[in-house]
């Protein structure tokens, strides 16, 4: 219990540290929409394959910001303990301006790593603990090579209730850590909260509606960025496993 109460009181800090950056003058705020597509491949009683694939935009104007396609290899490991092994194709729109017209694209390649908990509270109640490891290699100016960046550590603090089987609403709070020789100022890069609501009409078929805030340190540690977003996802699921 000890461990869980430093990390409340980890979260509150930054919270309180996100309110009072955001009401300096030199955060830029904007407007998106994520569109996602999700879907689980159950393996075995073990093993599950996950790819997403997501489209990010700006509303106001519209442009593409990022594209992100991101496969996954899970095995449980007990006790509502499970790991991952990924990889994410990452695309974004430089620069991060919705105004500029004459944009360009720059990749990225991220293997990951990921450690997760399931601990039910109640019946309907439960907390996702989510650790992610990311390598990340950006392309080069020229195109035709990556080179490594930086590691970035993620912890994601999800609380979900499902009243009923076909429903279920989640909240959740996730940081972003950096870590490199090249990372100076945004140490503590971004912070992401938000919530939304998943109805499941089948085993095979979901639709979730969330809203998502994500307040991100750029490298200057004097600039940022405030977005609002709306994500979409449509979860699909293929059960290849004998009944």
């Amino acid at each position: 219990m000890s461990k869980r109460l430093i990390l409340v009181l980890l979260y509150f800090t930054i919270s309180l540290w996100c309110f009072t950056v955001k009401s300096q003058k030199n955060v830029d705020t904007q407007s998106l929409l994520w569109m996602r597509y999700y879907l689980h491949i159950p393996v075995n009683n073990t093993y599950r394959i996950q790819q997403e694939l997501e489209e990010r935009t700006y509303w106001f104007p519209w442009r593409q910001h990022q594209l992100v396609s991101r496969t996954f290899v899970q095995r449980k490991l007990g006790k509502n303990w499970s790991t991952g092994l990924g990889f994410t194709y990452f695309q974004q729109s430089l620069p991060h301006n919705p105004e500029v017209t004459d944009y360009y694209n720059q990749s990225e390649l991220r293997p990951q790593l990921e450690l997760a908990a399931k601990q039910p509270l109640t019946t309907t109640l439960q907390l996702h603990h989510r650790y992610w490891a990311e390598f990340r290699y950006f392309e080069t100016s020229y195109g035709s090579a990556y080179h490594y960046g930086n590691t970035r550590f993620r912890y994601k603090l999800e609380l979900s209730y499902a009243p009923v089987s076909q429903l279920t609403l989640k909240a959740f709070d996730e940081i972003h850590v950096n870590i490199g020789n090249q990372i100076v100022q945004n140490v503590f890069d971004q912070n992401r909260y938000g919530g939304s609501i998943q109805y499941q009409p089948t085993k095979q078929l979901g639709f979730e509606l969330g809203y998502l805030n994500w307040f991100q340190q750029r490298k200057s540690g004097v600039d940022f960025y405030n977005r609002n977003i709306i994500r979409f996802t449509l979860h699909h699921t293929l059960n290849f496993q004998k009944s």
